[in-house]
């Protein structure tokens, strides 16, 4: 436990995957997933431009445990997956928190993001680079942005958000850490990621439209199967 009293998280014990080399710009821990105190199941790295609000969320998502965790009961163990890149996507493009929130929109965002995630194999496909290989990634574009998964490694699920970078072509490589301002060996301490924020504002993905929502965003309160809001 650290000195906030928060419980901290054994190191990852599997790879982290980050965008290679050729990414000029700033890269840092965004986040990580799991029970306080317990083995993590997935931990996600921020790259984003050098001069810009463009970049890219990539999330690495150790298949055995997150199986475990999202599909206990079997089935289609990539649809929690796709949902976890949906899910992202519809979060990521909300604009700035000044901007007032329709009611209804939340829900209705991620119903969206889940029923899209039940459709992933109609999701276009487009080609990674993953450790050096060529695979397919699923990809479901939605508010000016993208999300997508692939399966190619046995042993962990890649998952990446992006917003203003085209998805086709996405090189993804173990991280060392040092890259990111982390030692990716030690514990996952949920203060010191808090810490690292406040230090480092340039560490975040702004959404296309900070001032307003997109037309995408917009069309799911008229969708004519979700009820009225219940007058209060």
């Amino acid at each position: 436990m650290d000195p906030a009293g928060e419980q901290v998280s054994p190191p990852a014990d599997f790879p982290v995957y980050g965008l290679d080399e050729r990414w000029r710009g700033p890269r840092w821990l965004d986040f990580f997933e799991g029970r306080p105190g317990d083995p993590v199941w997935a931990v996600w790295l921020g790259h984003r431009e050098a001069e810009g609000d463009h970049g890219v969320r990539v999330g690495t998502l150790p298949r055995e445990r997150y199986d475990e965790v999202m599909s206990p009961r079997g089935g289609d163990t990539r649809v929690p997956v796709a949902f976890s890149a949906a899910f992202g996507l519809v979060n990521l493009t909300l604009p700035d928190g000044s901007v007032p929130r329709p009611e209804g929109l939340i829900p209705a965002l991620v119903e969206h993001a889940e029923r899209q995630a039940k459709r992933h194999r109609e999701w276009p496909r487009v080609a990674w680079e993953v450790d050096g290989r060529w695979a397919q990634a699923a990809v479901w574009s939605f508010a000016d942005a993208w999300a997508g998964f692939t399966d190619v490694l046995e042993d962990a699920y890649l998952v990446a958000v992006g917003i203003g970078v085209q998805p086709e072509g996405l090189r993804l490589v173990p991280a060392a850490g040092a890259e990111y301002g982390v030692d990716l060996a030690a514990p996952l301490d949920p203060g010191e990621l808090t810490l690292m924020r406040r230090a480092r504002p340039e560490a975040w993905l702004p959404p296309p439209r900070r001032d307003g929502y997109h037309p995408d965003q917009l069309a799911l309160l008229a969708r004519p199967d979700r009820p009225s809001p219940v007058p209060r």
